[in-house]
């Protein structure tokens, strides 16, 4: 996974994308990450307005790396779409 770059991942008929995000930018080795990610159905339109996304982030930067932090998004972005997220979020609607 190449860091900078926007991950895709398709789960139960919905498209996951997640980003991971460094504390700092530029930022030199060993700077944790946190994620920025969003739920959608394959060919919807993302671009404008939220009605078509399910979106979900991770802000705090307590992540090792870019991979941790991108599977740490892709099994949030499952949680959501199983319905077993902590904070009840859900793809109801989508």
């Amino acid at each position: 996974m190449a860091e900078g770059e926007e991950q895709f991942d398709e789960y139960n008929g919905y498209t996951i994308r997640v980003l991971a995000v460094p504390e700092y930018s530029p930022h030199p080795p060993n700077i944790p990450f946190g994620y920025t990610g969003y739920i959608a159905r394959p060919m919807a339109d993302v671009r404008y307005g939220s009605s078509q996304r399910v979106s979900f982030v991770h802000p705090v930067a307590d992540l090792l790396t870019a991979e941790a932090a991108e599977q740490a998004g892709f099994a949030e972005g499952k949680s959501i779409i199983d319905g077993t997220h902590p904070e009840g979020i859900n793809t109801n609607g989508l």
